[in-house]
């Protein structure tokens, strides 16, 4: 099915229940990879949805910010649900970005959000990783100075093979700004200003969201509840840990 410009799967539950799941995917995924726990909360309602950019939804004409995507969100709740459904967002690493957006701009429309590895803090840097990003940013302001252009040197195309991630690499050049623009946000503050039910759940061998990340959310949303699962990472949290995460959720819910 779609909705402007979003692509999203619904998944009718087995109970006569009101409560709606949203489920939003994270970097370079699509909503397949949420399915696994979309199976396993198949009592209840559930919206799996491509985010603009991703899987079967169009590549945004414009940069994307996470508040963007948040009143995208928003505006899909409002547009296909009920006001007297209970709605709860469960995000994955971008998506739990997303859902930490809405929680802090549109808690009226909310009854609750789980945080899957969810982005959006700043990494702890190792010094070799902060020696190579100074260097490279002297580099480019002394090319600026010279008059040429870094983009087009031999150097930078060794640079950029080299150190890129791979989410910037295979990225279209629209989704490129994006992930700069997504990336450079700190939701420290975003998150001090939630009250909605909050439950984090994050692997204790996930590198990419790692596991303080998870304490500092604790930390800056008031009453919020952290799981630190054993052994899963940023991605197979998702599938071999989907019944820990589910059964996590499903504790949580009021129906």
């Amino acid at each position: 099915m779609d909705y402007n410009n979003l692509h999203y799967e619904y998944t009718k539950g087995r109970l006569a229940s009101n409560v709606k799941f949203i489920l939003l995917h994270g970097w370079g995924h699509t909503l397949n990879n949420l399915k696994p726990i979309a199976n396993e909360l198949s009592e209840y309602d559930c919206y799996l949805i491509d985010l603009p950019g991703f899987g079967d939804s169009p590549t945004p004409d414009k940069v994307l910010s996470v508040s963007d995507y948040a009143n995208i969100i928003k505006n899909f709740i409002l547009n296909k649900l009920s006001s007297d459904n209970k709605v709860y967002i469960i995000g994955h690493s971008l998506g739990g970005r997303i859902a930490l957006y809405l929680a802090s701009l549109y808690p009226d429309i909310i009854d609750g959000i789980f945080i899957v590895s969810g982005a959006g803090l700043k990494k702890h840097k190792k010094l070799k990783d902060q020696i190579i990003i100074k260097s490279a940013k002297l580099l480019k302001s002394f090319y600026k100075l010279l008059g040429l252009d870094i983009m087009k040197s031999r150097l930078y195309k060794a640079y950029y093979n080299k150190f890129a991630s791979s989410d910037y690499k295979n990225a279209s050049p629209m989704m490129k700004k994006v992930l700069k623009a997504v990336v450079k946000e700190n939701l420290s503050s975003i998150a001090k200003k939630i009250s909605v039910p909050t439950i984090l759940i994050y692997g204790e061998n996930d590198i990419t969201t790692p596991v303080y990340f998870g304490k500092k959310y604790n930390k800056f949303i008031k009453d919020s509840k952290l799981y630190i699962l054993p052994t899963y990472n940023h991605t197979n949290i998702l599938t071999d840990g989907k019944y820990q995460v589910s059964s996590i959720i499903l504790n949580h819910i009021k129906d």
